[in-house]
């Protein structure tokens, strides 16, 4: 029985030690449950060999008031491991690598069948424990390659030209814009205009030829389009309105390079794999922070900073450009001049996964047009500091101050 072989092993430290991190307590049969909690626990304890006698000796204590017949039985499981001829290392390990896959394998029939007998699911979701467990199949590896570029191509990729150009003539001249597999967060307080700076990016992108999806989790998609629309036609909708067929001809040029999702309740892992599918050139999502995650989380900010190092392997996964929109928390109200550590929710385990982060800034004043875009973190080129536009809301544009 491979469970019984599986945990015999667990009984060593020096096999604990590789097997400890893929193990989990549900993998193994109802009736094996007290002995496998009893030998997690050792081993989580002590590190070291347990004996079946020690074994024992911690499974009566943590359970003394057990009934005499499920003791019984309990104990007769833990003496029979004595009993199981263990092979060496490579091949122990090789056991626990196949019990890890049959253990995954079983939850994916399972999810299949369900779905086949009606009795819930869908295919989405079972894509998702397939490609969970190929992203952490103990077999694979896939998830690193070595790099073999000599010194001249090295030096070439790092002085390669941007891909997605900045196009404010005063953050192009110290930033010219960004590549594939980079992140960047777009971060500012309610209203100061982070979603008219990201549809006005995305314009931007799509003028340069640039396929762009648009996670939109809080404003109405709809309304999100139509102000990247009239970002990329220069027009307020009024205009659109008064010139609707010259607007519709100069916008079917370029519509089939954006896609925007209404995607309230959508998991990062959907969106991963819908980029996988179709292969964007840039993602924005607007707002990152209130994506869902599986996993389990202890607190607020171990969430976040799972999800932004989820949208960073997205961007590297995806050979694409990734764009995460957060807010600023209290303390930026009001500020020209804010940076990373204003971040809501997260003051380091979020910032640290960006490439480049972008806070927005701008007076108390509420009918000052004025805004501040501080570059507080730039693994780019270093540049830090910040540039002084205007916004036109009604239009979806930035603006060079002086323009």
């Amino acid at each position: 029985m491979i469970e019984q072989k599986v945990l015999a092993l667990c009984m060593k430290a020096h096999f604990w030690d590789r097997a400890k991190n893929i193990l989990e307590p549900d993998m193994f049969p109802r009736e094996w449950m007290p002995v496998v909690s009893s030998l997690f626990y050792a081993q989580k304890h002590y590190e070291s060999d347990i004996t079946v006698d020690e074994l024992l000796s911690v499974h009566r204590d943590l359970n003394p008031a057990l009934p005499e017949s499920t003791k019984e039985s309990t104990e007769s499981l833990i003496h029979s491991l004595a009993e199981v001829d263990l092979p060496n290392r490579d091949i122990a390990f090789d056991v626990i690598k196949n019990f890890w896959r049959r253990d995954k394998a079983k939850h994916i029939g399972n999810k299949a069948l369900a779905i086949w007998t009606g009795e819930g699911g869908d295919f989405a979701e079972l894509q998702r424990l397939i490609d969970l467990a190929a992203s952490e199949d103990v077999n694979s590896h896939e998830t690193f390659s070595i790099v073999n570029e000599d010194l001249e191509e090295l030096v070439k990729y790092t002085q390669r030209p941007s891909e997605f150009k900045f196009t404010l003539e005063q953050m192009s001249a110290r930033i010219t814009g960004m590549n594939r597999g980079d992140l960047g967060i777009i971060f500012a307080r309610p209203e100061v205009g982070k979603t008219t700076f990201c549809c006005f990016l995305v314009a931007e992108y799509i003028r340069q030829g640039h396929s762009v999806f648009y996670w939109a989790n809080e404003e109405r998609a709809s309304k999100i389009k139509l102000r990247i629309i009239t970002s990329y036609l220069k027009k307020s909708v009024q205009d659109v309105e008064s010139d609707i067929e010259n607007s519709l001809e100069n916008w079917a040029k370029v519509r089939d390079n954006l896609v925007v999702f209404d995607s309230v309740g959508t998991s990062i892992e959907e969106l991963d794999s819908y980029c996988g599918l179709n292969k964007p050139s840039v993602v924005i999502i607007d707002q990152l922070d209130k994506m869902k995650i599986i996993g389990q989380f202890g607190r607020g900010d171990e969430r976040l900073k799972a999800l932004y190092c989820y949208a960073r392997e997205v961007a590297k996964r995806n050979d694409c450009l990734v764009w995460a929109v957060s807010q600023a928390g209290f303390e930026a109200d009001g500020n020209q001049i804010i940076d990373y550590s204003m971040l809501d929710g997260s003051k380091t385990g979020k910032a640290g996964e960006a490439d480049i982060i972008l806070g927005i800034g701008k007076n108390a004043d509420d009918e000052d047009t004025t805004r501040f875009i501080n570059v507080s973190k730039n693994k780019i080129n270093g540049f830090h500091g910040f540039i002084t536009v205007d916004i036109n809301k009604d239009v979806g544009r930035y603006y060079d101050s002086n323009d």
